[in-house]
This record gives structure tokens, C-alpha cells and sequence, in this order.
């Protein structure tokens, strides 16, 4: 009767420990291979009627690769991330300069970037995911899920 009662609680121990998948090294899956919109810059709300003027972000999974979009311009580079540690490292950029000012702001607090949250979000009643960037505390920048 006692070793039923030790296997017993060892059964019942193993079953309640949570298997956890672990990432790949230097990648957050989760933030890989979607396009994130930027809603704000600086704490700054931006309004954006024209989708196709829209910032954007995308992380993608094949290679770490990064790409930053703005109207005409792009700025492309890599990224490594573990837990809520962030690294977008840029290594280059069109010239277009269709809007010089603001894309480099926008790149200029990527590259300051270091620490990054995800959390979910209701946009206009539809579930979606919220993509924050912080240097330290400071919120940097904020991206929502296209």
C-alpha cells in the first residue's frame, strides 16, 4: 500500500509540472513572421489614414532578418531577442527620403531599443496583439499587429 501511495504522488508530480518549449537562441518566436504597425512614436499618437503611408516592422523567422518600412523607405538589418531583451541592429537603408524626418526618428529609437512587451489588445472588438519597445523604461515605441 505505501508504494502505491509513492507512485501515486510521483504520478501526480510529474503530471503537474508544465513541459515549457524553449526558444530558439536569440529569437522570440512570437515576435516573428507578422507585420507590426506603428500606433506611436515617442508616446506620441500617430493617425495614419493611408495604409500605405504606414510604418511598419517585420521580424522574419528564416533568418532573423528585419525590415523597417516607411511610405518609400526601408531599413533593413537583424535582430536578436531572449526573453524581453531586444536587439534591432541596422545595417542599411534606401535614401529615398520621402519623409526624412520622421523615418529617422523612427529608426534612430529602434536602434536604442533593449527591452521589448507583447500583450493582447481589442481593436475594435477584434482580438489582436500589442508590440511595445522600451530603452530601459522608457517607452519607445508601440506596434500594433496588421
Amino acid at each position: 500500500m505505501k508504494n502505491y501511495l509513492i507512485i501515486f504522488a510521483l504520478v501526480a508530480l510529474v503530471a503537474s509540472c508544465k513541459s515549457r518549449k524553449d526558444e530558439p537562441f536569440g529569437r522570440v518566436t512570437k515576435l516573428e513572421d507578422k507585420k507590426w504597425c506603428l500606433s506611436s512614436l515617442n508616446g506620441k499618437e500617430l493617425l495614419v489614414k493611408d495604409t500605405s503611408k504606414m510604418f511598419t516592422l517585420e521580424i522574419f523567422s528564416a533568418d532573423n532578418a528585419i525590415y523597417m518600412n516607411c511610405e518609400c523607405d526601408t531599413t533593413y538589418g537583424l535582430y536578436t531577442a531572449q526573453n524581453d531583451f531586444i536587439l534591432l541592429n541596422i545595417l542599411g537603408r534606401t535614401n529615398t527620403n520621402c519623409n526624412p524626418e520622421l523615418f529617422g526618428e523612427y529608426i534612430q529609437q529602434a536602434k536604442t531599443a533593449n527591452r521589448f512587451q507583447i500583450k493582447s489588445i481589442n481593436i475594435n472588438g477584434k482580438k489582436s496583439e500589442q508590440l511595445t519597445l522600451f530603452k530601459e523604461e522608457k517607452e519607445l515605441m508601440r506596434f500594433n499587429k496588421k
